[in-house]
């Protein structure tokens, strides 16, 4: 879905909470095609323990290695949101769930901050995406 905006910050916040829905319902039902989309073609993503990944094909590549795993966004809380002109930010913490072989789960906490860019059609998409885990293989 795209989300055409107005540069006014209260309307970036309304645009936010309906692309933050977006995505994590996209990636929570392992549709890898509709996450990326919601990126710009030379975005950065920032994966803890990984080199930074840039580019759209590459950001897909790796979240298909989440889909397949099973991996779910349990949770994604908004801490600070807002914009000026063309760039928006959204940062907050997270919470992703990924089932173990024995049955139990393994849950990675963790900071977020995105930023994003105004488009010419007027959506907001996503240009650097930094990831900062708290824990990791929690059971």
């Amino acid at each position: 879905m795209v989300v055409p905006m107005r540069r006014e910050p209260e309307a970036f916040g309304q645009a936010m909470a309906t692309l933050r829905a977006d995505i994590v319902d996209a990636f929570n039902r392992g549709d890898v095609k509709a996450c990326t989309r919601f990126y710009t073609n030379n975005a950065t993503v920032l994966f803890p323990d990984r080199p930074p990944i840039k580019g759209r094909e590459a950001i897909e590549a790796i979240l298909e290695g989440y889909a397949a795993a099973g991996t779910k966004l349990a949770s994604v809380n908004p801490v600070e949101v807002g914009s000026s002109g063309d760039l928006g930010y959204c940062a907050g913490t997270y919470q992703l769930d990924t089932p173990a072989g024995d049955g139990s789960t393994m849950k990675e906490t963790g900071k977020f901050v995105t930023v994003l860019t105004l488009q010419a059609d007027g959506s907001w998409k996503v240009f650097i995406d930094s990831l900062i885990r708290d824990t990791a293989n929690e059971s």
